[in-house]
């Protein structure tokens, strides 16, 4: 196994930048892989449409629109967008209007009489923010949405890969319950032969005792598979949120499993890390804790805003008059018992937080692509290995065909070579569907 240390500065770059308590010297970054070889990365055809699988292409569709954890993410950056547009509203004047009209006897300024009055006043205030912390709180809001967005985009892509994973499960267990049937098939053949032959003394009763367990063993593979192509087919079916179940009649009937493959080479780490969703999120959300830091601490300076209001008022009883009035006022708390000071330390406590789930997320990252170029390199030995079996299972189950029709071997033999050759088909679809699946999660380990 390649050794994962060798990807560490690439993580103090990305670390660099400056805390309130953690300043960490940069230092240069790997530009390729070990692995590395000479095949390119796929251009802009997207990995999941290999081998143009209509079905699954459905389903990812259906995915994108019906989707709950999609429409939940969907909502969770609506909000956070909502929140900005809030934050930065109050970068601006906030401007009203205001009327009244009443009627009524208000004492002796009137001489007791009833009279009706009305008024019409136009407001205007503005906060200066002469030291940063609207701006700083709007900045944080921006940066939270551009997490969301990030997280909006991860979710899309982990719903992707669980329901590309669900629908190469599916195929897979398709395609193993039709050969499980057929091994089922000639077991219960071998063994009805084999009691006969116990029942004429030709075999001993052990014999037969076997062939009925290797018979019953071959039923419950059935029924398991049975039960696990359902499984698949109900997640797939909450993965896509197809509650109606509309898309179940498209998954009954059996297909071959996708052929999904990824190229030898991966992006260098920096550039892999700029493309992961999550990686995103972490970058955002370090930025919205250092803002909101900011903003904190504005809070110990004064808050000068300035406001005036125009307007006219009319009686009954009078001439009508236009009142105004210009202000500027000042708000510095003095005295507050630490609160400032604990709102400071809880946003510098949030922004070492951030921090550090920055950098575990860029660890993080690294190690979980190179586990995924393991699994899938160690996914392709094995399927060359089941290629290899199979191909001699073939040729050895044709030339058991061959001396069965010529009369030169029983039944029971050939049929134990039929089973014996649909073992190695099995192995072949399992190690198939595994590498496929390996390899959609590399693709999705880096953020494609």
């Amino acid at each position: 196994m390649r050794n994962p240390l060798m990807l560490l500065p690439a993580v103090a770059l990305l670390a660099g930048c400056s805390t309130p308590t953690a300043h960490l010297p940069s230092a240069p970054a790997p530009v390729s892989w070990p692995m590395a070889g000479d095949t390119a990365q796929p251009g802009a055809q997207a990995w999941w449409t290999q081998g143009s699988d209509p079905v699954l292409a459905e389903l990812l569709d259906a995915a994108g629109r019906d989707s709950h954890d999609i429409k939940m993410a969907q909502a969770r950056l609506k909000e956070a967008r909502a929140a900005h547009v809030t934050a930065r509203s109050l970068l601006f004047p906030d401007v009203s209007a205001t009327g009244v009209a009443q009627r009524g006897d208000i004492g002796l300024t009137y001489g007791y009489r009833t009279i009706d009055i009305t008024q019409g006043q136009l407001n205007a205030s503005y906060d200066l923010d002469l030291f940063g912390g609207l701006k700083a709180r709007s900045q944080a809001a921006v940066a939270v949405a551009r997490a969301a967005g990030a997280s909006l985009e991860d979710v899309r892509g982990a719903v992707r890969l669980e329901i590309v994973a669900a629908y190469i499960g599916l195929r897979q267990c398709q395609q193993d319950l039709d050969s499980f049937r057929t091994t089922a098939a000639s077991a219960h053949e071998i063994s009805a032969s084999f009691e006969q032959q116990w029942r004429k003394g030709l075999i001993t009763e052990g014999q037969f005792r076997s062939s009925q367990i290797d018979a019953r063993a071959a039923d419950t593979g059935v029924s398991r598979l049975t039960e696990a192509c359902e499984h698949y087919t109900d997640a797939i079916s909450v993965l896509t949120g197809d509650d109606t179940m509309a898309l179940r009649p498209r998954l009954a009937a059996a297909g071959a499993v996708p052929q999904l493959r990824h190229p030898d080479t991966t992006d260098a780490p920096m550039s892999l890390l700029r493309n992961r969703q999550d990686m995103q999120a972490a970058e955002a959300n370090l930025t919205a804790a250092r803002a909101s830091t900011r903003g904190a601490q504005a809070s110990l300076f004064p808050d000068v805003s300035i406001g005036a209001f125009y307007g006219n008022q009319d009686t009954s009883v009078g001439p009508s008059f236009d009142v105004w009035n210009a202000a500027a006022t000042v708000y510095w708390p003095l005295l507050n018992f630490g609160r400032i000071k604990g709102q400071i330390d809880a946003a510098s406590a949030r922004e070492v937080e951030a921090y550090e789930g920055y950098r575990l997320t860029a660890i993080a990252a690294l190690a979980d692509v190179r586990t995924k170029l393991g699994a899938v390199e160690q996914a392709d030995v094995r399927q060359s290995l089941a290629l290899a079996d199979m191909q001699a299972s073939e040729r050895q189950h044709a030339e058991a065909m061959r001396q069965y029709q010529a009369g030169l071997i029983p039944r029971i033999a050939f049929l134990a070579s039929v089973i014996r050759n649909e073992q190695s088909r099995r192995a072949r679809i399992d190690a198939d569907a595994e590498l496929s699946i390996r390899a959609a999660a590399l693709y999705r380990a880096e953020g494609l």
